[in-house]
């Protein structure tokens, strides 16, 4: 079997996808070696991973898989971002300002599925209970207003 370094990379973004369910897509300008010195150190003080992968096999990975869909939105170099630590509360604008001069969102892997960065435009922060509780409430506010419309004949 020929297994060239093409092959490797794809074998591994195949892998990244496959054992990473939750991790961030972002377009990547091309930098300088001092400029990604700099990129480096932030992303390790907000205690976060990186891969870096080229737009070639990128798109094939994708054309190949389940996310074919997604592969028109990767246009430039594609660089996967996922926590060090599993957290369950994550600040999605904080981070997409930190890291706004040098990527750009273009999408994010939650359980198998490719959110879009205009499907993520109203969400403020990726915390399961956060979103919940707001559920919930709001759920119980409609409740409350329907049945005091109904009571009030």
């Amino acid at each position: 079997m020929d297994f060239n370094l093409k092959d490797y990379q794809i074998f591994k973004l195949k892998k990244y996808f496959k054992n990473n369910g939750f991790f961030f897509l972002f377009h990547s300008a091309k930098l300088s070696l001092n400029q990604w010195i700099t990129v480096e150190q932030e992303l390790k003080k907000l205690k976060l991973n990186y891969y870096k992968t080229l737009n070639g096999t990128t798109l094939k990975t994708f054309e190949k898989s389940i996310y074919k869909n997604s592969s028109p939105i990767i246009t430039n170099f594609v660089i996967l971002i996922d926590s060090k630590f599993k957290t369950t509360e994550f600040d999605l604008e904080r981070l997409t300002k930190d890291l706004k001069p040098s990527f750009s969102l273009i999408s994010l892997k939650l359980n198998n599925k490719i959110y879009s960065s205009a499907q993520l435009k109203g969400v403020k922060s990726l915390s399961y209970k956060k979103n919940m509780f707001n559920l919930h409430r709001s759920l119980d506010q409609h409740l409350k207003t329907s049945y005091r419309l109904t009571n009030k004949k």
